[in-house]
Formats: structure tokens, C-alpha cells, sequence
């Protein structure tokens, strides 16, 4: 992804973005922190904030005409936040907090003809970036300020104690801004030009230096040559003068940023502040608060906190309130995108950037949450296939998904199976494709639903007909970002399909509609449960009998089915047909969550993909029934009861059996395998009348609770069952003295499996087991050779399990 396309994804994230307060004011105030300092009972600090944004912060404090109060979004949950009110407090209750630090005088001098608000906001900001500025004025300027601004004067118009104004002249005179008396004509405006580096017309209090607004750059407020503009006196749609101290103020600022841009010949536009997208704030379960009143002329430090604390502290993060992954690295997807791009700027990237990379379950959740669409799953993606060509990604991190999806699609359990009722050179008009962790999980059902389907799809007439292909689809090497592999995967799987006459494919599982959709387009490839939807029910599903004894199902919908709206109708059709009464949770069909294996989280990162598991078990209130076989075994597998759509219409032959095997969890990794080799040999006999020789039995017992342990570790029991064969064939072994158990080691790929077994009543046993990437010369086994490889030793397992 180039740099270009990472920042329009970047920039979709509008968590950095200005509250509406602060966009609407023209000196860009912290409102949010302000408002957090004074609900904490903390003016002084929020004193501070006022001073380091507001020019003339104590005048602008008294008459500001707080535009930020119209776009507040309390308006309408209470009323707006007193904003003016409680800066008026705050500059009442505290002193001047700050005092401006001594800067290096600048060699540019700079004239400001007019003290107008917009006149004096420059000069204050100017000086303070160490200028030299003249103000040149006609009159006495605070004068003609205090009668246009009552509330300047000293004790205020409500009463209260101050001269602010008083105090930010003051302010001005410590910032060596120098006022000297002239009459504001053309005599004055060309002495000037010919003293200084720059000048700024005040609109408002020179008029008759003044040009048009129409004469000037509308972006920069600039004139001509080193001349700016600012302060021109607002208007009301009828034309009457519409004086707005913000607005003048606000424009003397804008038009000073660009005075010191024109006198140090930098470019008028270049890194100024770039427009960013509105900040989305979620509102609901938001409740309405009354406008705290003060009880006299200003707010008590009592009834100031009280009232700041209606403040929404407004903020998006829609995406990671609901998202486990986005939570756990305690950012937000602008955050991450950045994080994404710096890793992939360093050689060999950051390790918790890597993992960043790889715990994003690439489900679109947070592109349908977001209001802007920002996709993590895209970015992440991107990095993932980036790491991939560079070589730059861990071997560990999906090294076991890629193994097992090879062994779903490999002679032991792959299997294309014509149908058997087509007469020769028949082409079936249908292929079911059950998916490689449907025929893990639920041989017998998946079998059960071939049969009906074939039944219910005769061939006649040239038409009909079912056949069926067992395989992975490949999407595992898609979301490892490799799309080479996917893209050989994917063709083996089109000579298969074009070797079967190309018939329409129907999938019961999510993850390989879209990966089919995307390889095969030629397939139209549809949900099987698009089809089941359309035949009458099997016929021990008729009527409304036999679905589990359940209240009601909170309907969990895969996260890779979000945006397939015939997919989620015609599963709940089919519950509702099946007797199923089904709650919808709160975040369901296009906002879906994800169990937790999506984007191979399960291999990467296991403990992320557990919380995520649970996470979701517990936005379901009653037993979950979902269409995805992966989303049942794993939300089962954290205690929550689950079934899948097949356990509706498919139940198993023992009713009290069946009726709890909602509780029950799925096969295990060693187990998952067996079950699709034994799937294949089942419909192999049934269908082919071909018997294949069942496996032999383990000579090697391990006890369940240590399979278990080791599975975690992503070693299979094949694994342990191959290195103590090997151990025991070569003699190459270890011996544990004080206990008699053997150490051996077994190297079938990048991968060394060591095992500690021994023998119990003339019986094999095993203890333990780990893997690792090193080699280890002189241990034995497979790829023992003359020394290390100089991999990693990183590897699955790591330790000890």
C-alpha cells in the first residue's frame, strides 16, 4: 500500500478531530479540556488553557459571543453548555496564570494600523513570537473599546470585580508592543509601508485604509505585496452592522499567521492546518441534563464544576468500544494506521506493530460501525501481504493454519466426488462445498446434508444433480497476505470445478462463498442455505418438533456473511421453519462481531482470540444459533451453549443425546484432521462403494487434559505420535536417569518437535511435548545435520507445554 492510499485510509479516522466547540471557535479553544478542568474544581489549570489559546484572553473571555454554544451537542439534551458563562467565571474566580517567556527579538518590524479587535489579536500573537509591532491608533483605543463592550469595564456590566482590559493592555505593554498616536490615512498607511517589513489593516477601526473582502485572497486574508486585512464589521441578512468580537478577533489571528508567512517569503498555504472530517460523537443512551443556572451574577466555583461536568468530553471510538483487538492496543485506527506505516518504513518492523498487524480478525465490523467507513481490516491486510513479499513476516505467525489448510485439501482428505446418479458424460448442474471445518466439526450432518440435497436435486431431463468437492477454499492464505498461495490454491480448485462441468456452487460456509465468489465468478456461487430455503424441510423436520428446548436463540450471524443479506434471511427462514423462536442482539446481521476466527487471530494470537470469543458470547442473552460451524465451536468452546442450523435440521438419532449437545464443544485440532480424513472415506464407501482401511490406533496413549495443552501449542498428536515412532525406530534418544523417561526429537519441516514419553505396563506413554525452530545438532530425528540453520527460534510452541 503506497503512502498515498495509507493516508486517505488514515484520514477517514475522525477520533483526532475537533470537537464541534472548538471548530466553531475562531481561535481554536480547547473546549473539551476546559470543560474538564473547571467539572474537576480546577480553575487556575483552566485559566491556562484560556491563555494559551485566546488572544487578549482576559477581554476575549468577558465578550466572546460563543459561537461554540450553537453547535454544542448538549442542545438538545438539556441545553448547551453555558461556555461563555463559565469562561467568564473561570476569568473572575483566577488571575493571569502564565507570563510570557522572553523570545528572541525578530528582525522583521511589524505595523498594525487600527486597535480593533483584530488589530490587537495580531499584535498580541505577533509580539508574542517575539516581533516587534507598532500599533498605530487614532483616539483612545481602550476607550472606544470599553463603549462599544460594556462588560469591559471595570467592575463589569454584572457587577463583578476586574479590569481585563486593563490587564491585557498591560499584557501587551510587558510584549514590548509599542502604540503610537496617528491619524489612519493615506500618509500613514504609506509611512508605514516604507518603515516596516509588514503591515496589517484592522478593517473595523481604519475603514478608510481598508480595501474590499473582494480584493483580498479569501483563504489568507491577504492584500497585496506585505500588506494583510482582518476585522471588517459582520452584517445581518437586512444589512444592519453585526459586530462579532470572535469573529474580528479570530480574523486579526488568521490574518497575522499570514502577515508572518508573507515577511519571511514562506509559502501563504504550505502545512496549514488541513481540513479534517467532522468528529462523530454516538449520542444514544445519552441523558438529558438541565442547564446548570448560577445562582447570581457569575457561576459559583460549586455550580461551574457542576455544570462543565454536563460536558460530553465528545469523542468518536465507535469502532473500539465494540471491538476487542482495537481495545487491547489502547489507540484508535488513525493511531494504528500510523503505527502500521512506521513499521513497515523499519527493516524488520516492530515486534508489537507485528502483532498489531496480525491480531485484526479482519472482519469489517469497524468499516460498518465507522461513520467514514475506515477499514482495519483493509489495512492491516495490506501490511500483511506487504510483509509477506518482503520476507519480513514472522514464519510462526500462520505457519499452522497454512499447514492445515494444506491437509484439508491433500489426498487424506480432499475428495471430488461426482454425482453418482449421472449418467456417462452427465454434467450436474450443482456442486456443494461444504467448507474443510464443516466436515471437521460435522461429518455425520454434512454427510446427512449431501444426501438430502442430492435426493432433493435429481438429475432429470439433462438438469439437476448434485456433486461435491471437499477442500479448503484457501481463504486461510488470504488473510496471511499470501495472495500468491491463495491464487495457486484457487487454481487447483478451478481445474476441479471446470473437471466437473462447471456447475453452480452452493457453500455452507461464509469465508468460502467470498473466497469462491472472488476465484470462481463463472460458478455464481450461493449460500446452501439459499437453497435449503427453497426445498421443503427434511422430512423429520416437518411441522415444528425436534428443535433443541430453548426459550428463544440469539441469532449470531459469521462476520464474513455481514453484507450478504440472502445469506442472513434465508437462515433465519429456515430457524423460524425449523420451530426456532430467534432474538436479534444488539449488534447482529451488517454489525455482527466476530468469534474470534477470522483473519487466523486463532493461530497468531490465541488469547486475543479467545477474548474475543467471550466477548461476543456475552452480547448473546440466550443460547446462540448461527450458520457458521467456527462461530458455534468457539463460542461452546467458552461455555456458551451454541448450535448450529444443522443441529435444527439435521438432529442427531438419540433425542436425549442431541439435546445437549449445544453445551457440548467442538473436536480439538488432532481431532479435526481425523474427522475430515473419516468424512472421506465415509462417502468414499457410501457413495463410491470404494472401502479404504481404517486407521490403526495410536500406539501412544496421552492423557486428554495434555492433548489439550498441547494443542494449544499447535502440536498435533500426530506430531507426538510420528517423534516417538522416530525416537524408538533409530534409537536416537535420550535417557532421564532418576526417572527412565525418554527424550527424542522429530524435524518433519522448519519445525522440531521433541517429546518425553516412556513406557507404562508395556504400554507407550507420553509426558510432555514442545516445538521450536532450532536445530539441534546431534538430537536426532529428521533434518539433523552438521548444525543450526540459523532460523529463528520463535516458532510454534515455543515452550514447554
Amino acid at each position: 500500500m503506497d503512502q498515498n492510499r495509507l493516508h486517505e485510509i488514515e484520514a477517514r479516522c475522525t477520533q483526532e478531530s475537533p470537537p464541534h466547540c472548538r471548530s466553531a471557535c475562531p481561535f481554536n479553544l480547547d473546549v473539551r479540556g476546559f470543560m474538564a478542568r473547571m467539572a474537576e474544581g480546577r480553575p487556575a489549570e483552566a485559566r491556562k488553557l484560556l491563555e494559551r489559546h485566546l488572544p487578549l484572553p482576559g477581554v476575549l473571555a468577558r465578550i466572546c459571543d460563543h459561537p461554540c454554544e450553537s453547535v454544542c451537542l448538549r442542545l438538545d439534551l438539556g441545553g448547551s453548555l453555558a461556555i461563555h458563562a463559565l469562561e467568564q467565571a473561570c476569568a473572575r474566580a483566577v488571575g493571569t496564570q502564565s507570563r510570557s517567556l522572553p523570545m528572541p527579538r525578530k528582525k522583521f518590524r511589524l505595523a498594525v494600523l487600527g486597535a480593533g479587535l483584530a488589530g490587537l489579536a495580531a499584535a498580541w500573537d505577533l509580539s508574542r513570537k517575539g516581533y516587534p509591532v507598532t500599533v498605530f491608533h487614532q483616539g483612545d483605543p481602550q476607550s472606544a473599546l470599553l463603549a462599544r463592550y460594556p462588560a469591559l469595564r471595570p467592575g463589569g456590566a454584572d457587577g463583578a470585580d476586574g479590569d481585563p482590559l486593563a490587564e491585557d493592555w498591560e499584557l501587551l505593554a510587558r510584549q514590548k508592543v509599542e502604540f503610537s498616536p496617528s491619524p489612519l490615512d493615506a500618509d500613514c498607511l504609506a509611512q508605514a509601508e516604507k518603515t516596516f517589513d509588514g503591515l496589517l489593516i484592522d478593517a473595523g477601526a481604519a475603514p478608510d485604509l481598508a480595501p474590499s473582502r473582494e480584493s483580498l485572497d479569501a483563504r489568507t486574508l491577504h492584500w497585496r505585496d506585505n500588506i494583510c486585512c482582518a476585522g471588517w464589521p459582520g452584517r445581518t441578512p437586512t444589512g444592519h452592522a453585526c459586530a462579532s468580537a470572535s469573529a474580528e478577533a479570530g480574523e486579526g489571528r488568521h490574518a497575522a499567521q499570514t502577515l508572518e508567512r508573507l515577511v519571511g517569503k514562506v509559502s501563504l498555504t504550505a502545512a496549514r492546518e488541513k481540513a479534517q472530517g467532522p468528529l462523530h460523537t454516538p449520542l444514544d443512551g445519552i441523558v438529558p441534563l438541565e442547564r446548570v443556572e448560577p445562582s447570581g451574577p457569575l457561576y459559583t466555583p460549586e455550580e461551574a464544576a457542576l455544570e462543565a461536568g454536563r460536558c460530553l468530553q465528545c469523542q468518536c471510538l465507535i469502532c473500539v468500544k465494540e471491538c476487542v483487538y482495537l481495545q487491547k492496543y489502547k489507540g484508535y485506527p488513525r493511531v494504528y494506521a500510523r503505527q502500521v506505516h512506521n513499521n513497515a518504513s523499519i527493516v524488520k518492523g516492530l515486534h508489537t506493530a507485528n502483532a498489531l498487524i496480525n491480531g485484526c480478525a479482519l472482519c469489517g465490523q469497524c468499516e460498518e460501525l465507522c461513520p467514514e467507513n475506515f477499514s482495519m481490516a483493509e489495512l492491516c491486510l495490506a501490511a500483511r501481504e506487504d510483509m509477506v513479499q518482503r520476507d519480513f513476516m514472522p514464519p510462526s505467525a500462520h505457519e499452522f493454519a497454512l499447514e492445515d489448510m494444506e491437509n484439508a485439501s491433500g489426498p487424506e482428505c480432499a475428495l471430488v466426488l461426482p454425482d453418482p446418479a449421472l449418467p456417462e458424460g452427465g454434467r450436474a448442474s450443482w456442486l456443494f462445498f461444504p467448507g474443510c471445518q464443516l466436515a471437521a466439526s460435522c461429518g455425520e450432518q454434512t454427510a446427512a446434508l449431501y444426501d438430502f440435497l442430492h435426493a432433493s436435486l435429481p438429475y432429470r431431463d439433462g438438469r439437476g444433480g448434485v456433486s461435491l468437492l471437499l477442500s479448503c477454499c484457501g481463504i486461510p492464505a488470504r488473510w496471511a497476505g499470501r495472495e500468491a498461495l491463495f491464487a495457486r490454491h484457487t487454481a487447483r480448485l478451478k481445474e476441479q470445478w471446470e473437471a466437473l462441468g462447471r456447475p453452480r456452487i452452493m457453500a455452507a460456509c461464509s469465508s468460502c462463498l467470498s473466497a469462491l465468489r472472488q476465484a470462481l465468478p463463472g460458478a455464481e456461487a450461493v449460500s446452501v442455505w439459499e437453497v435449503l430455503d427453497g426445498l421443503p424441510l427434511p422430512p423429520r423436520r416437518e411441522g415444528n418438533g425436534g428443535a433443541p428446548a430453548a426459550e428463544a436463540f440469539s441469532i449470531h450471524d459469521p462476520c464474513t456473511a455481514r453484507w450478504d443479506t440472502v445469506w442472513l434471511e434465508a437462515v433465519r427462514s429456515l430457524a423460524r421453519k425449523c420451530g426456532a423462536r430467534l432474538e436479534e442482539p444488539r449488534l447482529t446481521g451488517a454489525t455482527t462481531a466476530c468469534c474470534g476466527y477470522g483473519g487466523l487471530v486463532w493461530c497468531a494470537q490465541p488469547e486475543l482470540a479467545r477474548e474475543m470469543s467471550g466477548h461476543r458470547a456475552a452480547e448473546l442473552p440466550y443460547p446462540a444459533l448461527t450458520s457458521c460451524i467456527m462461530c458455534r465451536d468457539r463460542l461452546a468452546a467458552g461455555g456458551k451453549e451454541s448450535w448450529h442450523l444443522l443441529d435444527l435440521l439435521f438432529p442427531g438419532p438419540d433425542a436425549e443425546e442431541d439435546a445437549d449437545k449445544g453445551s457440548r464443544k467442538g473436536p480439538g485440532l488432532s481431532a479435526r484432521r481425523a474427522n475430515r480424513a473419516a468424512l472421506r472415506r465415509r462417502l468414499l464407501r457410501d457413495w463410491m462403494g470404494e472401502n479404504l482401511p481404517e486407521p490403526a490406533l495410536g500406539a501412544l496413549r496421552v492423557a486428554p487434559e495434555l492433548l489439550a495443552r498441547l494443542e494449544e501449542k499447535h502440536i498435533l498428536l500426530s506430531d507426538v505420535e510420528e517423534a516417538v515412532a522416530g525416537a524408538e525406530a533409530c534409537g536416537q534418544r535420550f535417557e532421564n536417569q532418576e526417572n527412565g523417561h525418554w527424550l527424542g526429537s522429530w524435524r518433519p519441516r522448519q519445525v522440531t518437535f521433541w517429546v518425553e514419553y516412556g513406557r507404562e505396563d508395556g504400554e507407550l506413554v507420553l509426558y510432555d511435548a514442545w516445538c521450536h525452530r532450532m536445530r539441534v545438532p546431534g538430537s536426532g530425528g529428521q533434518g539433523d545435520e552438521n548444525g543450526p540453520d540459523g532460523a529463528d527460534c520463535c516458532g510454534r510452541g515455543g515452550e514447554s507445554a
